[in-house]
């Protein structure tokens, strides 16, 4: 079967190479896919380039990838929840720049029908972080006003989603170029941290603020907009200097928190929910380098999507 790998670490077009891989022997705690679509993660740059060497090891080749959408083509045992022919999204430890994978049954779930491959494979890892932070790390903590900075991108756009449905009163920050786009998300107001001080925009009406921009968006003045004794959250690094009194979280993947169980809340509402995909490339590898390159030096709104079956 055909894998896009990686043989050691630097920039796409010297490491990311394609590879043919002998399929892997299943138990009954796993299941075989059949991969339709596969997403392209900032965390697999990060892993591509060698930024986590100091937390993760990779032995080579290793073949990236985490969310993936595609068809079931081998269980084992009878008692199992998910059947040859079944179409699932899954969230994959790695492995998933492929044709096939192995996975665990607790790592996926059953797509929609009238769900999309691309929006599938999309969704997988924004969505686990906006449903954890917001039902596992804040909870009841989180307050009634919420400030999403970096509104657009695609952890983001399913916060804003996600907390409207909660009933919370969203503020929303992102360029201006896409404030037209936040708003049709459901934000109640909107902000352009490209134009406007997002801290003076919306001075102490936050009694959470969660920075989900790429590298920060200036929330060293973000946190004016914090209510005193609120919540400060950054996806990426907090703060430096923390001039205003509240709780602040640097937020991390946790084991603790059931991938089913966020990925299951999120097939049950998928049809009134927006997945932001920027580009659906090819399944070949010069769609692989240019996915990492696009996401690493230019950046996008929404997703870059890697899909079997389309026009080259």
């Amino acid at each position: 079967m055909k894998r896009f790998a990686m043989k050691d670490y630097g920039r796409a077009e010297d490491v990311l190479i394609e590879i043919e891989a002998q399929p892997r022997v299943i138990d009954e705690t796993h299941i075989r896919v059949a991969i339709k679509a596969f997403a392209i993660n900032p965390y697999d740059i990060a892993l591509r380039k060698g930024d986590m060497q100091a937390f993760r090891k990779l032995k080579f080749p290793y073949v990236l990838g985490n969310d993936a959408a595609g068809i079931v083509t081998e269980i084992k045992g009878d008692d199992s929840s998910f059947a040859i022919g079944d179409e699932v999204l899954l969230h994959a430890v790695g492995g998933a720049y492929g044709e096939e994978i192995v996975v665990p049954t607790k790592k996926v779930v059953k797509k929609p029908v009238t769900m999309s491959w691309e929006a599938a494979a999309g969704s997988v890892t924004p969505w686990l972080t906006a449903y954890n932070l917001v039902t596992h790390v804040l909870a009841d903590k989180i307050g009634n006003t919420v400030l999403v900075q970096g509104a657009s991108g695609a952890v983001g756009s399913l916060l804003v989603q996600l907390l409207k449905k909660r009933g919370k009163t969203v503020l929303a920050s992102a360029s201006m170029r896409n404030k037209e786009l936040v708003l049709k998300l459901g934000a109640d107001a909107f902000g352009a941290y490209d134009q406007e001080d997002i801290g003076k925009l919306f001075a102490d009406r936050a009694d959470t603020v969660i920075d989900a921009t790429r590298g920060g968006h200036g929330n060293q003045s973000d946190m004016h907009a914090m209510k005193k004794g609120g919540n400060f959250i950054a996806l990426n690094e907090l703060p430096e200097e923390k001039t205003k009194e509240g709780q602040y979280i640097a937020y991390s993947p946790s084991k603790e928190y059931s991938d089913q169980e966020a990925l299951l809340s999120f097939t049950q509402i998928a049809d009134q929910i927006q997945i932001a995909i920027a580009e659906v490339l090819p399944f070949k590898l010069s769609s692989v380098i240019k996915g990492h390159n696009n996401l690493a030096e230019h950046g996008t709104v929404g997703k870059i999507i890697i899909k079997k079956g389309i026009a080259e």
